[in-house]
């Protein structure tokens, strides 16, 4: 007999409280539509309060949004914000699964947080950057950022995914990537004096598209905020910052006007094409940079218009690793990268941590650990 985990969430009150305001709706309607006690709903928006899967998904629908709103430290809502329960407006919840991830994640974090891993050296720009600060973040992401180019001089968004990735480690920012059915594209972790952890949900995304979502989730880490990356979340000032950022540094605005002045006449549709492929960008995040610099301020609404009613399936890309150790450990490197692993098979070696404690965090055998502890010297450089 299968027995599910009990997960808990924590809700950020300010979020929920400002989304219940902006539905006009008092506790008492919160808790009744939830079918919960009317002081746990005045608890979660006083202070953090761990909840259940079960009644975090109550509260969600009685607020009629999608369930990663609650956790966002920055959420903007205005009183009109549609509701998410429509058939035309569905959000992307997180499933179990997903959830599962979150909730791994979690653990990682909070585990990392202990005295035991202060030998480890820590990304040093956690929550430098305020929101709005758009020069020192590119800066700092850019420094971050390994483009590899193919032949053309077109990035080639596989490869620089997997050197962005070990940038990323190398640095000390943790990096988990895994395949979740939910819609959400990524989300990271990121507080200032702990490890900052960003995960990368490569179901259903293009190798550009997770490209974007990595450098996306390392501007929450610069700016020291926690997210959920989600086509569908609310309007959010940071997600918007975090885009643009990440857009300004895939494609610097000299070299990306420089090659727009080539591909201008083309019909729109061509046009995006050949700017994705050159700056190994997504094709929406492209149309966007268009917009967005003021070349053409209705070059993204015409793009919109010029897409098939149907959008084909994607053809999902798995990332592989050349280093031996054959398909099992290629794919746990793909998982785990190699920052965490390595921290871990030190602990444990220095008798910090029980090989117990490794396995518990990564579901992963003390030999695959160590596996990808080794492969990983070189490339973190360490």
């Amino acid at each position: 007999m299968l027995i599910e985990m009990a997960f808990t969430l924590i809700p950020h009150p300010s979020a929920v409280a400002k989304i219940r305001k902006a539905r006009q709706m008092s506790q008492e309607a919160v808790a009744i539509e939830a079918n919960i006690p009317l002081a746990t709903i005045s608890q979660i928006e006083t202070a953090p309060t761990a909840i259940s899967k079960r009644m975090a998904f109550s509260v969600a629908k009685s607020l009629a949004v999608p369930i990663q709103s609650l956790f966002s430290d920055d959420v903007e809502v205005d009183t009109n914000i549609p509701d998410f329960r429509t058939a035309g407006n569905r959000p992307a919840v997180l499933t179990s699964s997903g959830l599962a991830r979150l909730a791994r994640t979690r653990s990682i974090t909070n585990y990392l947080a202990d005295d035991t891993f202060d030998q480890d050296a820590r990304f040093q720009n956690v929550g430098t950057v305020r929101v709005g600060d758009t020069d020192r973040a590119i800066a700092l992401i850019s420094a971050l950022y390994r483009p590899v180019r193919r032949p053309s001089g077109a990035v080639d968004p596989k490869d620089t995914f997997r050197e962005t990735r070990v940038s990323l480690e190398s640095s000390g920012i943790i990096v988990l990537c895994d395949r979740v059915s939910d819609a959400f594209r990524g989300f990271c972790y990121a507080m200032p004096r702990e490890f900052p952890v960003i995960f990368v949900n490569t179901s259903g995304q293009r190798p550009a598209t997770k490209l974007f979502t990595l450098l996306h989730e390392a501007v929450h880490v610069v700016t020291g905020s926690t997210g959920i990356s989600d086509p569908s979340i609310l309007n959010n000032r940071l997600e918007r910052f975090c885009n643009s950022v990440a857009a300004a540094v895939m494609m610097p605005s000299d070299e990306f006007q420089a090659f727009y002045s080539r591909v201008k006449n083309r019909d729109v549709r061509t046009a995006v094409d050949s700017l994705s492929r050159q700056f190994g960008a997504s094709k929406q995040a492209t149309a966007l940079r268009v917009t967005d610099l003021g070349i053409d301020t209705e070059f993204y609404t015409k793009w919109s218009a010029s897409l098939p009613a149907k959008v084909p399936p994607i053809e999902e890309e798995d990332e592989d690793e050349s280093e031996g150790g054959g398909g099992g450990i290629s794919s746990q490197i793909a998982r785990f990268g190699y920052l965490l692993p390595n921290m871990l098979i030190g602990a444990v070696k220095s008798k910090a941590i029980s090989q117990y404690d490794a396995y518990r965090l990564t579901n992963l055998k003390p030999s695959t650990i160590s596996q990808i502890a080794e492969i990983g010297l070189n490339r973190l450089g360490q």
